[in-house]
């Protein structure tokens, strides 16, 4: 063997003993226990974020909640249904109506582009109160057939008006008109059939609201009635209604065919043309009679003088503006009183 190859298995050797040497050494520092330190601290530094961002998210949870306090809260009751004021039923503001004369009230329209539109006019004061409301059947039904058309000075009509001045206890009442052409097929104001009416006991002012295709008016003894909508003929409650009486002749002609059929006492009086309250005479009615009476219709009903109960001048005014005073004038008078307001029901709102 020459020398160069005696070289090269030398350097052979020497770098295969190197390379176990370096693969016991590997071995030898494997077989020991190896710490887990890197490891735990990953656990920890896991831990510490971990507790880092449950920390962040409770404080986010907190600001969202605080923020959503002062946010408005949404009731859960059902919101209640907008009301026009002369749909609100209540009391009477006082006893007296002024006595002056004053023509200072306003006939207003609703809008129709209002949240509730209201077929029926109001009426309102110099200091903005509701002291009325009306409306009226222009024909085309089974009250009144022919209809109101003014283009060709058809005026049929049957008119309510509502009216409570000073919105006082006195004199709340409500005014019926009933509007037919005479034989020369004329409307005159002379002509119309009037018809007014007091109710009792005057425990509200009247209301109006619309509801679906009918009118609900609340009387003043709480007690309702339901007119039609769109025709504004009587429905139902404690009204009854007939037909508009077309007899071209004034004299022959009937006043307005409403009836009061509920429980109160009413007074009305009617004229041709004229103020019904004025030098005429009046009928007072119970609907409410006593049982043991054996005096045929008068236990009921009587008639009186118009004088006895409207001023005769001025401002023309029921005279009674107390229930109290009426009671005793119809006790001495008819020989009935007044109901009490527990046999008659109360409103429905």
């Amino acid at each position: 063997m020459s020398a160069k190859h005696k070289m090269v298995l030398r350097r052979t050797q020497i770098y295969t003993f190197l390379f176990f040497a370096v693969v016991a050494f590997q071995q030898s520092c494997r077989t020991g226990p190896v710490a887990p330190t890197s490891e735990r601290g990953s656990e920890g530094e896991k831990a510490e974020s971990a507790a880092k961002t449950d920390a962040q998210t409770k404080s986010e949870s907190t600001a969202i909640d605080q923020e959503r306090s002062k946010e408005p809260k949404l009731s859960s009751e059902p919101k209640q249904t907008e009301r026009l004021p002369e749909s609100i039923v209540g009391a009477p503001g006082k006893e007296l109506a002024s006595t002056r004369i004053a023509y200072d009230t306003m006939l207003l329209e609703r809008s129709p582009h209002a949240p509730i539109h209201a077929g029926w006019q109001y009426r309102k004061d110099r200091q903005s109160q509701i002291v009325g409301f009306e409306f009226s059947n222009r024909g085309g039904n089974r009250i009144l057939p022919p209809r109101y058309d003014i283009g060709k000075n058809l005026l049929f009509t049957r008119d309510f008006q509502f009216r409570f001045d000073d919105r006082a206890r006195q004199d709340i009442q409500l005014f019926i008109s009933d509007w037919a052409p005479s034989r020369d097929k004329q409307f005159r104001l002379s002509e119309l059939m009037n018809s007014i009416f007091h109710f009792f006991p005057r425990n509200y002012l009247p209301a109006i609201v619309g509801s679906g295709a009918r009118y609900v008016v609340t009387l003043p003894t709480g007690e309702q009635v339901e007119f039609d909508a769109k025709t504004r003929e009587i429905l139902g409650g404690v009204f009854s209604e007939t037909t508009v009486d077309l007899n071209p002749d004034r004299a022959a002609r009937k006043f307005p065919g409403v009836n009061y059929v509920g429980k109160g006492v009413v007074v009305r009086a009617n004229a041709r043309g004229l103020d019904p309250r004025m030098g005429n005479t009046a009928t007072i009615t119970t609907g409410t009679p006593v049982t043991d009476c054996e005096r045929g219709t008068a236990c009921s009903q009587c008639q009186v003088p118009s004088k006895e109960l409207w001023h005769q001048n001025g401002a023309v005014r029921f005279k009674f503006a107390t229930d109290q005073e009426f009671d005793r004038y119809l006790l001495s008078r008819c020989g009935f009183g007044l109901p009490s307001s527990a046999m008659i029901a109360l409103p429905r709102k």
